[in-house]
């Protein structure tokens, strides 16, 4: 079932957490993040377990996932990443529900990477997607994540198109000359989500 509140979403180094947070100083939003949700729950006791069974104990390092090794794994190899997404991601979801139900009359953005992909972008009745040219992201990608121009490209292509992201996006902002541009048009996304909230 659909809420009031608005999703965002774009591939890796694309802005989300820029554009994420101008909406949260400027506008108020409470800002729901996947990826800190995805990192809470590499604790609970019983994902560290399947996981352990799934990739082997050698992923844990004293009683904690070794997210450096497990994302090493799953993300040169497709059919890994799959399996730790039908873990993780179901719990994921119901975590962040919980959390927006809990600021429902508040304007919230729960932003996402893995949107798209996972399909959480049915819960929500607005989809905005950052983006930028394929060689910034790269770079982008590369310079932040201390990655190797092969390692980072993984990284991007394990992730869902422009193609398929743009077929459930309400609003596009294209962040590859930086924030500053594209501050109208955010403005304008504001205006119209808090509208609805």
């Amino acid at each position: 079932m659909k809420n009031r509140h608005a999703a965002l979403t774009g591939g890796i180094c694309t802005g989300k957490s820029t554009i994420s947070k101008y909406f949260q100083k400027k506008f108020g939003f409470h800002i729901i993040d996947a990826d800190k949700i995805g990192h809470e729950i590499l604790d609970y006791p019983e994902i560290i377990d399947r996981l352990s069974k799934e990739f082997g104990p050698e992923n844990v390092v004293n009683g904690k996932i070794d997210r450096t090794a497990l994302g090493t794994i799953v993300f040169s190899q497709p059919s890994k990443l799959l399996k730790l997404n039908e873990i993780t991601h179901p719990v994921l979801i119901k975590r962040a529900l919980e959390v927006l139900e809990e600021l429902n009359d508040k304007p919230v953005i729960f932003e996402a990477a893995v949107l798209i992909e996972a399909d959480w972008y049915k819960y929500f009745s607005k989809v905005i997607l950052t983006t930028c040219s394929p060689q910034i992201q790269l770079t982008r990608t590369m310079e932040r994540n201390h990655l190797s121009a092969e390692a980072a490209k993984e990284r991007i292509d394990a992730q869902a198109s422009d193609l398929e992201r743009r077929q459930h996006s309400n609003f596009i902002v294209d962040t590859s000359n930086g924030l500053k541009p594209v501050e109208a048009q955010l403005n304008r996304i504001a205006q119209t989500l808090l509208k609805e909230i």
